[in-house]
């Protein structure tokens, strides 16, 4: 397959990945009286951090939607490195070779730490990476 398609496949996948993440942050909501404890114990006490007072749940909220605009950047930068792909694929190799080992990196992060779904689309397009890494070459 060539590379301006597997970093299209990438960039949707991407997309896909930041669609859900994003649902899921925004609605995050407490299921069971334990949930709602923690949820609350972290808004509870805020504290002060660099000039500024914080609660543990705005840093968690904070952290959810900033990966959520990441994985926006990297959708965007994923479909228009598909477009640079179909001029110069040998060109856009170095920074394909980049983005997979952050994404083998999210896969790792995702199975350990959190859960199947965002492990699964993570390594799908660390696979359609490595795919158009190596058909750029031979390519």
């Amino acid at each position: 397959m060539k590379p301006p398609i597997l970093l299209r496949a990438a960039s949707v996948l991407t997309l896909i990945f930041c669609a859900g993440h994003t649902y899921a942050a925004l609605s995050a909501s407490s299921r069971d009286p334990e949930q709602a404890a923690v949820f609350m114990a972290m808004q509870a006490f805020p504290f002060d951090i660099m000039g500024a007072r914080r609660t543990h749940w705005e840093f968690y909220r904070g952290f959810s939607l900033l990966f959520s605009v990441t994985l926006l950047l990297l959708a965007v930068l994923l479909w228009q490195l598909g477009g640079l792909a179909k001029r110069d694929p040998a060109g856009v190799r170095p920074f394909v070779a980049s983005l997979f080992l952050a994404y083998l990196g999210f896969t790792i992060l995702c199975g350990l730490y959190f859960f199947m779904a965002p492990a699964a689309f993570s390594a799908a397009v660390a696979v359609c990476l490595a795919l158009s890494v190596t058909s750029a070459r031979t390519g």
